[in-house]
Formats: structure tokens, C-alpha cells, sequence
């Protein structure tokens, strides 16, 4: 079965996978990692450099359980609303995040800059737009969006990260790689050994880096997951899903 995985990134582009031969079950919901950094110079601080994630709405439960988060405060902000946890994991930390409608970004902060002013002031840096495809922000004249990394897991495969090829043109090798109905693929050796070995995929607007390990179907625990494969989480079940992905871009 053919799948088309979408998700509109935090600067308004579209990154869109069409899939041949998976189950819409095995796609995961996707994830991001953003960074900015003053426009006009700037220290390296967390004031002047800092990053936040970013997920699904429906996602909190999760992550406010994966930091123990006890509820320290909840308000209106920036056409959403901003909720900010005291942590058991970190204990030196709080936790935030700011929902819209359909997602949310989130991050942690630490003493002495994780008082309410400071992570206010943090969330207002960017004009919030939130979509069913995807969380969208504005800088403004004082930050610069640095990076956007976005994350998919697939079933069996493992986790996919996906950058634009503008941004991550200096990952790609200078020889040729394994062709592939999208793009060009390589095996990126690990000094850990080959089970811990990556896959690069490149096409004409997007680097796709696959991190292989045996992820369950979505909805299920790790602990009770099922490969949708044999031999799931390999390199060789990652060389495989990326013969099977027809077109990976990154763009408007």
C-alpha cells in the first residue's frame, strides 16, 4: 500500500514522503528540532543561541510523563496556551510547552533562566501559527532559524531525519552512492560497529539520515512491539524501506 507522509515545517515548507508497500500504522507521528541564533551577532548563550522541540498536541500526556512534570502554572499566550512543569527527570529543571490547537513546542529550562518572565519571554520570540499539518512560527527581527531537523519513525525501519539539502549539503559524500528510486543512498560506518551504522539518502531538496532500530507499530508500547519485518531494524531492513520511498522532498 502507498502512503504519503506530510508535514508542514516550522519556516512554511512542506516535506512530503511517498511510501510504496507500508501500512499506515507503521508511519509515526512526526517530531522537530528547532534552532535559532541572532541575526546580528550574538553570544554563545542559551539567551542568544536556544532550541525548542516540537510535536503533536496529543503528545503531552507522554512527555509530561517522561519528565515526572508536576503542573506549576497554566495561561493564556500568544493565541494558544502556555503550561510550564516542575521535573522529577531532570530535578534541576522545568518544562514547557505551548499549545495550539493541533501541536505543541516544548523545551527545558534550567536556573537561573526557567523562571515564568524567562520562559515567557523565550515563547514570544516567535509568532506562533499553529495547522493540522504542522506547527509554523516567524521570527523576529533578532533571531535567525539556524536549523530544522524533523523526525519520523517507521515501523521495523527506524527513525528517519529529515533536513532540508540547503542546510545539510555538507553531510553528502563526494562519490557516488546506491541508486534509488528517490535519490541516492549510503552506509555511514560507525565506530561502534556496523549494527549501529546509519543510512544517508539524498535527493534533490531533502537529506534523509535513517537510524535503524526495531520500532513497534504505532500506538504500541516498544516493550509489545511487533516488527513488520523480518530481520526489522537492521541496516539491510533500512536499505530496504528507502528502495521503497518514491519521492522525498523538502520545499514550498
Amino acid at each position: 500500500m502507498e502512503q504519503n507522509s506530510t508535514v508542514r515545517t516550522i519556516d512554511n515548507q512542506l516535506i512530503n514522503l511517498e511510501i510504496d508497500g507500508v501500512e499506515p500504522d507503521e508511519l509515526h507521528t512526526w517530531t522537530g528540532h528547532i534552532r535559532y541564533t541572532p541575526r546580528y551577532g550574538g553570544r554563545e548563550t542559551t539567551s542568544d543561541v536556544w532550541a525548542l522541540e516540537l510535536a503533536p498536541k496529543s503528545a503531552l500526556g507522554v512527555a509530561v510523563s517522561s519528565v515526572g512534570g508536576k503542573e506549576r502554572e497554566r495561561f493564556a499566550l500568544a493565541g494558544g496556551e502556555l503550561v510550564i512543569y516542575d521535573c522529577e527527570n531532570p530535578s534541576d529543571a522545568r518544562w514547557a510547552a505551548w499549545l495550539g490547537p493541533w501541536n505543541m513546542a516544548h523545551g527545558l529550562f534550567y536556573a537561573p533562566q526557567w523562571e515564568s518572565g524567562d520562559i515567557v519571554a523565550t515563547f514570544t520570540r516567535l509568532q506562533w501559527t499553529d495547522t493540522p499539518e504542522g506547527l509554523i512560527a516567524t521570527p523576529g527581527r533578532r533571531f535567525h532559524l539556524q536549523q530544522a531537523v524533523y523526525l519520523q519513525t517507521v515501523a521495523g525501519v527506524g527513525t528517519l531525519q529529515v533536513e532540508p539539502k540547503r542546510q545539510a549539503a555538507s553531510q553528502v559524500p563526494h562519490f557516488r552512492g546506491y541508486s534509488a528510486p528517490a535519490g541516492e543512498v549510503w552506509r555511514v560506518p560507525s565506530g561502534e560497529g556496523p549494527e549501529h551504522e546509519t543510512l544517508l539518502m539524498v535527493t534533490d531538496t531533502a537529506v534523509i539520515r535513517v537510524s535503524p532500530w526495531d520500532a513497534p507499530r504505532k500506538g504500541l508500547q516498544a516493550a509489545n512491539g511487533v516488527a513488520t519485518r523480518s530481520g526489522g531494524g537492521t541496516p539491510e531492513a533500512a536499505a530496504e524501506f528507502l528502495t521503497k520511498v518514491k519521492r522525498a522532498s523538502y520545499g514550498a
